[in-house]
C-alpha cells in the first residue's frame, strides 16, 4: 500500500511539474536546487566528521591506545561548541527532520564547525561565483543551419 501511495504521489507531482513547467524559470529553479544541495552536502560533512571520530574512538578502544582524552565524548573533534540536548533533541520530531535533511546534531564540536565553514568558503564560494559568470553562447554550426 505504501509503495502504491508513493508512486501515486510521485506521478501527481510529476504531472503538476510538467503542467507548471512552462511558468517556471528553469535557470532560477536549478540555482535554488543547487543551493539546497549545498546545504544538504554541508550537513554530510558534519556527519562524516562525526563518524570518523566514532571510528577513531572504536580503534582506540580495540587496540588499547591512548589517542583520545580521558573522559571526553569526542576524540579528534576537539572542543564542544554547543550542546542543544536539552532544547532540541535530534531523536524527537523537529530534530529528526533537521537531522535527516541537514545532518543536525544536538552536540557540535569545533572540528565539525570548522569543516562546515571551510566547506561553505570553498565549495559554496565556487558555486556562488559560478552563478555570476555569464555563459558564452556557441556560434551556430553548419548542422544547425541545415536542420532549419
Amino acid at each position: 500500500m505504501g509503495a502504491i501511495g508513493g508512486l501515486t504521489i510521485a506521478v501527481l507531482i510529476g504531472m503538476l511539474l510538467f503542467k507548471w513547467s512552462i511558468r517556471i524559470n528553469l535557470s532560477q529553479f536549478l540555482q535554488w536546487m543547487g543551493i539546497l544541495l549545498l546545504i544538504i552536502i554541508s550537513g554530510l560533512v558534519i556527519s562524516a566528521l562525526h563518524h570518523l571520530d566514532a571510528a577513531v574512538m572504536a580503534y582506540n578502544q580495540i587496540n588499547g591506545m591512548n589517542i583520545c582524552q580521558l573522559g571526553s565524548n569526542a576524540c579528534i573533534l576537539d572542543l564542544q561548541v554547543w550542546d542543544f540536548s536539552e532544547i532540541l533533541l535530534d531523536k524527537q520530531f523537529p530534530g529528526i527532520l533537521l537531522k535527516t535533511l541537514f545532518a543536525y546534531n544536538q552536540k557540535l564540536y569545533l572540528a565539525q564547525a570548522l569543516g562546515y565553514i571551510l566547506f561553505w568558503l570553498t565549495i559554496g564560494g565556487l558555486y556562488f561565483r559560478s552563478l555570476n559568470q555569464p555563459t558564452l553562447l556557441k556560434p551556430a554550426t553548419k548542422i544547425n543551419e541545415l536542420q532549419r
